[in-house]
């Protein structure tokens, strides 16, 4: 099949996808696959290899990304040869210290999805916020002040890790809103959640050292954790844990108010189990609270940061899904033992927050329009996951299976039938639906299904998802 034999790691350490990219790609640059030659299809090289149909799918879709090879629907890729890396033809490859190191191209992987059939569409995209419903008037307002303020104050390296007056105002909000136990100066800006990450990797593991992660998992977790150099343990949030791979671990990574990006709550017995396994082993939980602030039915569980005792949790947040993604802005509330460390840590990364954004939302939380602002939006988001949920099961029945919502901005829905998931959602995000296909978020046996948002989704809209959502499917069944 190959003029060279791709072997796999199965270890965990590195994903099955980045390997078999790797692989081929080097060997379109040395040119040991000419240009115009064509590579097994999908289904062959996935049952050569051992592997499902979106890994091998996924690792093409890197490929064909940076223009190595050419896609197209019911036939083989096509190798396009080493021009598609920036070099002219006849010019030498690189020297070898030019390269990526093997950190590099980690760091370089695109874990995310991205679709065979170009950019990904924003509408209905998991994680993404009504625009509609931003309150730009009232933001632009905090923003005026806080300019007008600011200038007189903090512009130079002062308050690096945070301004006081957010850091003061978010540890009010946390401890009413989510039971979190700490002081201001316990809280950290940054901005985003994917800084906050790459600080605690940095700060607390090694090359080699393992991490557990919620499977299916968050892709941005498992970037930051591979990027580190770190070995990755899949578990389930609320099966029994096994605690040779807790004894092990040196980060434990949970989404428990709100598991992405299946939507469940970890259940008391098993959050206080993982905080006597940290408790007893010295791992830190990592807790991504990313979007606990939309809970539409039952009673919120407080944070697992509050029921910690010794420093067993760093407790992470985000305005991204409340406010919108690019106003950036992130907070991690971290064990008080470790906080100048991570100060320092933070500065010496770089991961530093815009202060006039940061005294904006302080005025905003504080002056009450950050809590009518969610209340507002909770009531649109339940309607519209409901109206979604309802919509897809009335049309496509025992075909696929999904559930209204109980919180977030995203749902999952699984497929009943034999379906490659990739496929599908690349055909919906070059129709404009930037959905993401649920397979790639699993490290072990992935199951087949897309993660839709619905932050903006209307009846019309509704509808016009549901006919590119029946398009997608008779394109994969046509391959």
């Amino acid at each position: 099949m190959f003029p060279f034999e791709i072997e796999l790691e199965r270890d965990g350490s590195v994903s099955l996808t980045s390997q078999i990219y790797r692989v081929i790609r080097e060997n379109i640059a040395r040119g040991i696959i000419a240009e115009g030659e064509k590579l097994p299809s999908s289904r062959r090289l996935s049952a050569t290899l051992d592997v499902s149909r979106n890994t091998v799918n996924t690792a093409y879709e890197l490929l064909r990304a940076e223009g190595m090879i050419d896609v197209r629907t019911g036939a083989a890729p096509v190798v396009n040869g080493v021009q598609a890396l920036g070099r002219g033809e006849g010019v030498p490859m690189a020297a070898p210290s030019r390269h990526l190191s093997k950190r590099g191209a980690v760091l370089a992987t695109n874990h995310r999805f991205k679709s065979l059939y170009g950019e990904r569409g924003s509408t209905m995209q998991p994680g993404e916020p009504s625009r509609t419903l931003f309150p730009s008037e009232l933001w632009a307002r905090c923003l005026r002040r806080a300019a007008r303020r600011v200038s007189g104050g903090a512009l130079g390296y002062e308050h690096l890790v945070g301004l006081p007056q957010l850091q003061r105002v978010l540890a009010r909000y946390l401890s009413q809103e989510r039971g979190v136990r700490a002081k201001p100066h316990q809280i950290l800006i940054l901005p985003t959640v994917q800084s906050a990450l790459t600080l605690m990797t940095q700060a607390f593991t090694d090359p080699g050292d393992q991490a557990l992660i919620e499977e299916p998992g968050y892709l941005g977790a498992r970037s930051a954790f591979l990027g580190a150099g770190l070995k990755l343990m899949p578990f389930q949030p609320n099966d029994s844990l096994d605690e040779r791979a807790l004894d092990a671990a040196r980060l434990i990574y949970v989404t428990p108010s709100h598991q992405y990006p299946l939507g469940t709550r970890m259940d008391m017995t098993r959050r206080l189990e993982l905080l006597a396994f940290a408790r007893k082993t010295g791992a830190i939980i990592l807790e991504d609270d990313y979007d606990s602030e939309f809970l539409f039915e039952g009673r919120p569980l407080a944070a697992l940061q509050g029921l910690g005792a010794d420093g067993e949790v760093a407790y992470m947040g985000t305005v991204a899904k409340s406010m919108l993604p690019a106003i950036r802005l992130a907070y991690l509330v971290v064990p008080e033992v470790h906080v100048e460390a991570l100060s320092v840590a933070q500065r010496a990364l770089g991961a530093l927050a815009n202060v006039h954004v940061q005294a904006a939302l302080a005025d905003f939380i504080d002056d009450g329009h950050y809590r009518a602002h969610l209340k507002k939006i909770r009531v649109h988001y339940q309607r519209s996951g409901a109206l979604l949920a309802q919509q897809i099961g009335a049309r496509f029945g025992n075909k696929v299976s999904v559930s209204t919502p109980t919180g977030g901005l995203q749902m999952p829905l699984f497929f009943n039938e034999d379906v490659n998931d990739v496929v599908v959602a690349s055909h919906m995000n070059a129709k404009g639906f930037g959905v993401v296909p649920l397979s790639i978020a699993y490290l072990g046996t992935p199951q087949a299904g897309l993660v839709i948002g619905f932050s903006e989704a209307t009846p019309a809209m509704i509808d016009r998802f549901c006919d590119v959502l029946q398009e997608g499917l008779s394109v994969e069944a046509d391959r």
